[in-house]
């Protein structure tokens, strides 16, 4: 019998598996392989045995015929089909399994045609201990041209390499990111999706200390063997090593960048120092110029070995994914919770809900269906005559730890609401009524929580919060924490661990944000540094000198120009980049403290009467416009559904 597995929609070209290309469909089959999408591949017992000791121990030679099929290393379901042979359920996809199939049996080798499913083959070959068959499949994808790990394609391998526990392919690939040295969080712009903060911490620490361990390595070589190689120079500008300072300005930036351990930035450096005009006059540097070429191979091969050995100490992290223990440990009875709850007499309760850490809460169940849809549909249903009771009160399972739901239940009572006071559970809490479909209890959750000054994190603390908003999919918490980053600057080293928390596409959105909110602060900027049009017309006619003046202005005989104090606190809050800390200058609350000590120094060293009148006549309505604007660029609407699929 032969089987087709139909191409998905959108999936590449000829990653699918068709009638065409399907090997294992053999007469003298003993067992058939089906893929978790349906797909049957009759093979020989033998091979299989050979191939992985945990198909062979924990599958074929397990003598109950009944195993579970969602792990392979538990017992599976084994059934006899028409042909009495025994099936062997898989949880690989049809398309994983004929390609490692084409590896296990002497046939042509198929790999799939995407990298995702090459990462996910070599995975499945791991998982399943076959040694000698990952060896072949790694030989095979090594011969592929274009390779599999290359600059274009690291980020992504290293990824997903991190998320399959494939040791070898993340070594290569994190090897391969440093070509995209210096690595910046807002640098990779539309990369960050590709993998979770985490991963994206671990490898910028690795990042680091590549380059601390070059920076080691290398600065020895340079002081003591790079002369020795070189020989003696006549170049006309040496370091104290003897060596051409344009040498070791290109060494110490490999240090800085390990981008630059490449042979054509070596020429490149080279060539820039002999025809500089600088260099022994119009002629160059000789000396440099006419290094020998071997001189050069044996340099190069001597830098490149130092380089490697700093590079190769610095291994990356493989990640270890653990699955958090449910907040409320293993408690193992249930207790009532003490809490400023007040509710009515036990008496009157007619439902138990008991959290996750096994507290008992007696509700009215009139006021849950009262409050949210989903309670109303789940007691409509017919309940089972065996269930779990206490008191006679039947009992309701959720998810929620007895802090949380203390909160939500003191929501549905007229008692003072029992806001949890950290911002971790806030989140949880408003989280709680998005689940449970509770409309009017989050409203108001939200607006005490607003009332009441909270969810305001400060520093790092910011950013880990958004993180858990955004992994929560909390839209205008989303929205409010991101904001509060824009005090900060959004860099590796001031993020931290606090990258741990963010998935990919909520670093993406966030970076996205920050862009747009510091070109609209530039946009207000430059709009007040317009001293014609703008509205800093009022400042022109300080009678102190200008240090500086704009070529239109010299072009166009203009002999006004803003005073210099302000033109100089207008720079100031200049954004230049998203994640460099004049970011912090977005806040507005800092402008008027600012404004009014640049003015006041300015007065005292000049005696200057001009700007004290422009002050006392239109400072308060120059500062509160320019405010208006810094709001107006931090208020720019926050684009979250973009990221998420």
């Amino acid at each position: 019998m032969s089987t087709v597995l139909r191409e998905s929609s959108g999936s590449p070209s000829g990653s699918a598996v068709s009638s065409d290309n399907l090997l294992f469909d053999l007469p003298e089959a003993d067992v058939i392989l089906r893929s978790c999408d349906s797909f049957e591949f009759r093979v020989l017992k033998s091979y299989i045995l050979h191939s992985s000791p945990i198909l062979c121990e924990k599958v074929l030679t397990s003598p109950d015929p009944q195993f579970n099929a969602t792990t392979i290393t538990s017992k599976s379901e084994l059934r006899l089909d028409a042909a009495s042979l025994p099936v062997i359920q898989l949880p690989d996809t049809g398309v994983i399994i004929l390609s490692l199939l084409s590896y296990i049996y002497h046939v042509p080798p198929i790999v799939p045609a995407t990298i995702d499913q090459v990462m996910e083959l070599l995975s499945v070959a791991q998982r399943y201990k076959m040694d000698v068959v990952l060896t072949r499949i790694r030989s095979h994808i090594a011969q592929q041209d274009p390779p599999l790990i290359r600059e274009e394609t690291a980020l992504q391998v290293y990824s997903l390499a991190q998320r399959c526990g494939l040791r070898e392919e993340m070594l290569q690939a994190a090897r391969s990111t440093l070509a995209l040295s210096p690595l910046t969080i807002d640098g990779l712009e539309d990369k960050l999706d590709m993998m979770p903060g985490a991963c994206l911490y671990e490898l910028w620490k690795y990042h680091e200390r590549v380059k601390s361990n070059l920076a080691q390595a290398l600065c020895e070589f340079r002081t003591s063997h790079a002369q020795t190689l070189l020989g003696n120079s006549a170049c006309e500008s040496l370091t104290a090593s003897r060596i051409p300072t344009w040498l070791d300005s290109f060494i110490e930036n490999i240090g800085r960048d390990p981008a630059f351990l490449d042979l054509t930035r070596f020429h490149l450096a080279l060539s820039t120092h002999v025809q500089s005009p600088q260099s022994r006059g119009k002629g160059g540097c000789v000396s440099c110029a006419y290094i020998h070429h071997k001189t050069i191979r044996a340099f190069w091969a001597a830098l490149t070995a130092v380089a490697n050995g700093g590079i190769t100490k610095a291994e990356p992290t493989l990640l270890v994914v653990e699955e958090r223990a449910g907040s409320g440990g293993h408690a193992t009875s249930s207790r009532e919770f003490t809490s400023s709850l007040k509710p009515s007499p036990p008496s009157m309760a007619d439902v138990i809900l008991q959290s996750a850490d096994l507290v008992n809460f007696r509700v009215h169940r009139s006021a849950l269906v009262a409050s949210s849809p989903f309670f109303d549909a789940m007691f409509s249903l017919p309940q089972p005559p065996n269930g779990e009771t206490v008191d006679g009160l039947p009992v309701v399972h959720l998810s929620e730890n007895a802090e949380i739901l203390n909160s939500l239940i003191s929501m549905l009572y007229p008692v003072t609401p029992a806001i949890p006071d950290t911002d971790d559970n806030i989140l949880a809490l408003i989280a709680a009524t998005e689940k449970y479909d509770m409309v009017a209890v989050r409203s108001s959750i939200r607006a005490e929580v607003s009332r009441r000054g909270l969810l305001a994190p400060k520093g790092v603390e910011a950013f880990r919060v958004h993180a858990v908003a955004c992994s929560k999919r909390l839209y205008p918490e989303m929205a409010i924490t991101a904001r509060l980053t824009l005090d900060y600057p959004m860099t590796f080293e001031y993020l931290g661990e606090a990258l741990r928390s963010y998935e990919g596409w909520a670093l993406r959105d966030l970076v996205n944000f920050r862009q747009r909110c510091s070109d609209q602060l530039d946009i207000c900027i430059q709009s007040f540094l317009d001293y014609r049009k703008g509205p800093s017309k009022i400042w022109v006619g300080c009678p102190a000198p200008a240090p500086f003046l704009r070529s239109s202005q010299c072009k166009n005989n203009d002999p006004g120009f803003l005073a210099t104090w302000l033109q100089n606190l207008l720079w100031k809050l200049e954004p230049p980049l998203v994640g460099a800390p004049a970011i912090q200058t977005l806040n507005p609350c800092q402008f008027r403290k600012e404004y009014l000590e640049a003015l006041q120094e300015h007065v005292k060293q000049k005696d200057c009467h001009f700007c004290t009148r422009v002050h006392t006549m239109q400072g308060e309505a120059f500062c509160a416009e320019i405010e208006k604007g810094m709001v107006q660029a931090r208020n720019i609407v926050y684009s979250f559904l973009e990221g998420i699929q």
